[in-house]
């Protein structure tokens, strides 16, 4: 490794190829991790059935947030690739890549500036953002994809900001600002980095002068105002947009203390990343002692070191979302590990300013620490990445830590039901239902219940659970509808005379109202089939032919709608 002391041109372009290497060797067995039960399998149902661009791009009420930058890379998939797991693992693993370059980047322009960079701590502090345990989850869980997009957003404008700061032109202040709406349109936490943006407009030295820097923040602080209006408009009766708005129900005091134990629990990630936990329900109370001492220790450090202190102010500011989530308890667990995506780079930044002093300070002792503690992340990154290939695995290992937590064995019961081992997927439901303690999980866990009765073919079980949810079918969701249905269907097929033509008159009804839920057109099909069994030919008709006008080119049921419509228009 001595071509990292000679900061030659091919030293330069050496650093980056390492880069890439290393975290495509961490992380390329995820590419064999599959769909994640959790989001992974809405997204990929989603988007297979080819929803429209305008569908996407457009902000509408019926969605939970508005992010079309990263719907639209989804929409991508399965237009290139028809959705598969492989090649959106990869798409996330080289955003992975690209974001340390970007770090990389920064770190010459930044640190270099501040402190006579040299080779090895340019390398090191972006290999510690490369390794870092708690960037796995973002990387490995197609869903993080919004994180890696954001980042990738937010560092490439926070680029051009540097630029446009040092030397003022038009084109790099267009870039800024194009970037930044991109990453509004990405997650609307990026809203922090207008903070960010005005930290270093009035400490980053440059040609701008102080009314074009007031000037420019103004210009960078616009969108952030449209799309806050755009979202009160849109979102305002959603329930989680209300609550983080709401300050009356808001306990001053026990939010500070929970503010404070958050940071502190974040600031302790990122330097001490296990254990490592997809569902994290609580934060240790100690953790506040953390969050306490830190302002008093950055002031102690921009007293000393002010541009690493800016980039370690920079990389809280990017936590305030994620704090304010923490605060409000919004998200469906108050802190999450993939929340420090962004202020990881910034915080590796920030790192390279002080290994760079240390090393002129103390020489090859910091290296050989620093390569060590490297040596253990990539160990426990590259097991972490294992874990979420085994889906049974990394439930069990999630419960262990957060035992506590419903849904955790919702989504095991799921695995369990996938393998076919009812058993034990009915135990992990029912432990689910037991521990439950959010509304919005009850009628879906419930549903998966009803769900291993099928596939163990109690199909009146399936009933009897149905009705004491749901008193009439108009009030269940399509999901148990469906799963009625599949019930209902099959035991019919098991009957004969009388009492299948009632049961093909109640799949009839059950049919119209899923129906009118879904607006399916497959559902007026099995329509015509169900009356078809009950003899009434004239119904029949008409739900083939509106099932046959419906259907989109190349449904598998459309020709099939036109033979049955055919056969009963030429017997009468």
């Amino acid at each position: 490794m001595l071509w990292l002391n000679n900061n030659s041109r091919i030293q330069r372009l050496l650093c980056p190829v390492l880069l890439v290497a290393v975290s495509l060797a961490i992380y390329y067995p995820a590419l064999s991790s599959g769909i994640h039960p959790v989001d992974d399998s809405g997204i990929i149902d989603f988007y297979s059935s080819s929803p429209s661009l305008i569908q996407i791009l457009l902000p509408t009420n019926n969605s939970y947030y508005y992010r079309p930058v990263i719907e639209l890379s989804f929409y991508l998939d399965n237009l290139l690739w028809n959705m598969n797991s492989q090649a959106m693992h990869l798409e996330n693993i080289l955003l992975h890549c690209a974001n340390c370059l970007l770090v990389y980047l920064l770190i010459l322009k930044i640190a270099g500036k501040d402190t006579g960079l040299n080779s090895w701590s340019t390398f090191l502090a972006t290999l510690w953002f490369a390794l870092l345990p708690v960037n796995v989850e973002p990387v490995v869980w197609i869903a993080g994809r919004t994180d890696l997009l954001l980042a990738l957003c937010i560092l490439s404008a926070f680029y051009f900001w540097l630029c446009w700061l040092e030397s003022p032109s038009w084109q790099n202040f267009a870039v800024t600002v194009i970037l930044f709406c991109s990453a509004l349109l990405t997650k609307e936490t990026a809203l922090a980095f207008c903070g960010v943006a005005m930290v270093f407009a009035f400490t980053w030295p440059g040609s701008a002068t102080l009314r074009q820097r007031l000037t420019s923040i103004a210009a960078v602080v616009v969108p952030c105002l449209l799309l806050f209006i755009v979202v009160l408009a849109l979102k305002k009766n959603a329930s989680g947009f209300s609550r983080l708005m709401a300050v009356t129900d808001l306990n001053f005091v026990g939010a500070s203390k929970d503010l404070l134990a958050a940071l502190g629990f974040y600031l302790t990630k990122l330097i001490i990343p296990v254990p490592l936990n997809f569902a994290i329900t609580e934060v240790h109370p100690a953790y506040f002692w953390g969050g306490a001492l830190f302002a008093p220790a950055l002031w102690w450090l921009y007293a000393r070191k002010r541009v690493a202190a800016t980039l370690f102010i920079s990389a809280t500011i990017m936590l305030i979302p994620p704090l304010a989530l923490a605060i409000r308890h919004i998200a469906w667990t108050p802190v999450a590990e993939r929340y420090l995506y962004l202020p990881a780079a910034f915080c590796a930044i920030g790192l390279a300013c002080i290994l760079a002093r240390g090393v002129k300070k103390y020489g090859n002792r910091v290296i050989i620490l620093l390569l060590l503690i490297l040596c253990g992340y990539a160990v426990v990154s590259v097991q972490r990445t294992l874990l979420w290939n085994d889906k049974e695995a990394f439930y069990q290992d999630a419960i262990a830590k957060s035992p506590g937590f419903g849904s955790l064995y919702n989504d095991l019961g799921g695995v369990f039901l996938r393998k076919h081992e009812f058993e034990k997927a009915s135990e992990a439901f029912a432990m689910a239902d037991r521990l439950n303690k959010r509304e919005s999980m009850r009628l879906l866990i419930k549903a998966n219940m009803m769900l291993v009765l099928l596939a163990q073919e109690n199909y009146e079980g399936v009933r009897e659970t149905f009705f004491h949810l749901f008193k009439d079918k108009r009030e269940a969701s399509a999901d148990a509808l469906e799963i009625l249905y599949r019930a209902d269907s099959r035991r019919m097929n098991q009957l004969s005379g009388k009492d299948k033509s009632f049961m093909a008159t109640d799949l009839l009804e059950t049919l119209d109202v899923l129906y009118n839920k879904r607006c399916d057109p497959f559902w007026l099909y099995r329509s015509g089939q169900m009356a078809v069994i009950v003899g009434d030919e004239s119904r029949a008709a008409t739900y083939f032919r509106r099932a046959y006008s419906d259907a989109p080119l190349g449904a598998h049921y459309k020709q099939a709608a036109k033979t049955y419509l055919q056969r009963l228009e030429s017997a009468q």
